[in-house]
């Protein structure tokens, strides 16, 4: 009779017998931030030291523009305060008319403040933190709520470019909408629709800067009239300067106007705040890294040379290598 569950035991470990006990690694304890900033900066490879410089260079630049972007929206805060101060009185002497006027032109110059040649904060007062931001917007009428009973073509007219969009009752929504897409990217400028199922275009700053914000739009009596194009205002998706520098302080609803560009400021000088930590320890870090421990090595050797020279001089004297063989038949060759 054969036995099945030996041949299986064989290949068990015996609990009884003796082995080799292997000997526990030693805990590894979590090394402070100087220490592996050193550690890093050792395994550095030297050839990569160009593009780690570049990066330092950039990075400071945009934390000092960050940094002023930072002042300009405190500055348009002050100034907003005391243009809603003067909004609330009833009547206006000539020196309180004097003051909003120069209250507006205060808040155009910090607007147009230049960093590199760039600017720090967008038409929106947001701080710039690409090469051209968009400044968003939308046109009265423009959407995807109004049914499609028939086939409609409406023309644009923005900024000096005309965009023609096919609304087509049997064609896809989606399909509609990257052609739609499509259109915008010829005239250079973005589009996505929104909850409200609303036009929001985008169009660069230094754009929005030049353009008047008129749209010529002409239809086919669907969503515009059938004839000549109609002028209608870009409502810029956030306050603006265009909104506080055309401002008539004495008309209503002037101080909700002030108040919307106000509260904007605050939380986009909150959300700098937080964001102007963070670059400064990555600054730091690069700096750390651009130093190289060779470095110090060399400040050792100097002390070194001085307190023990002749130690120093028979170190030199060992690490000395003379010409090669090959370098000394070369230098015969020339001559």
């Amino acid at each position: 009779m054969k036995l099945t569950g030996i041949t299986q035991r064989k290949n068990q470990v015996n609990p009884t017998t003796t082995g080799k006990i292997k000997k526990p690694e030693k805990l590894t304890s979590n090394k402070p931030n100087n220490a592996l900033i050193r550690q890093q900066m050792v395994q550095m490879n030297l050839q990569e030291r160009p593009k780690l410089i570049a990066e330092v260079a950039d990075s400071h630049k945009m934390y000092s523009r960050l940094m002023m972007a930072g002042e300009v929206l405190r500055t348009v805060a002050s100034e907003l305060i005391k243009l809603r101060q003067l909004a609330e009185l009833n009547q206006y002497n000539p020196e309180q008319a004097n003051h909003i006027d120069v209250i507006k032109k205060k808040l155009v110059f910090w607007s147009q403040k230049r960093l590199f040649g760039d600017y720090v904060v967008d038409s929106s007062f947001a701080p710039i933190q690409g090469d051209n931001p968009f400044i968003e917007f939308t046109v009265p009428g423009l959407d995807l709520q109004r049914e499609r009973f028939r086939d409609e073509v409406v023309s644009l007219y923005i900024n000096n470019r005309l965009i023609p969009l096919a609304f087509e009752r049997s064609e896809d929504r989606e399909v509609l909408l990257e052609q739609f897409k499509m259109m915008f990217a010829y005239a250079h400028l973005q589009l996505r629709i929104n909850e409200q199922q609303e036009f929001v275009i985008g169009i660069r700053d230094q754009q929005w800067r030049l353009w008047d914000g008129q749209v010529f739009v002409s239809g086919q009596g669907g969503r515009y009239a059938e004839g000549p194009p109609i002028a209608v205002q870009a409502q810029a998706r956030y306050p603006v300067l265009d909104d506080i520098s055309r401002l008539l302080v004495n008309e209503p609803g002037s101080n909700q106007q002030i108040d919307a560009l106000l509260e904007r400021v605050n939380k986009l000088y909150l959300a700098l705040s937080k964001m102007l930590k963070m670059k400064r320890q990555k600054a730091d870090q690069l700096i750390a890294f651009c130093s190289h421990p060779e470095l110090h090595k060399l400040g050792s050797f100097k002390h070194q040379l001085v307190s023990n020279p002749e130690l120093s001089l028979k170190s030199i004297h060992r690490g000395f290598s003379g010409p090669t063989r090959d370098n000394v038949i070369k230098l015969l060759r020339k001559r």
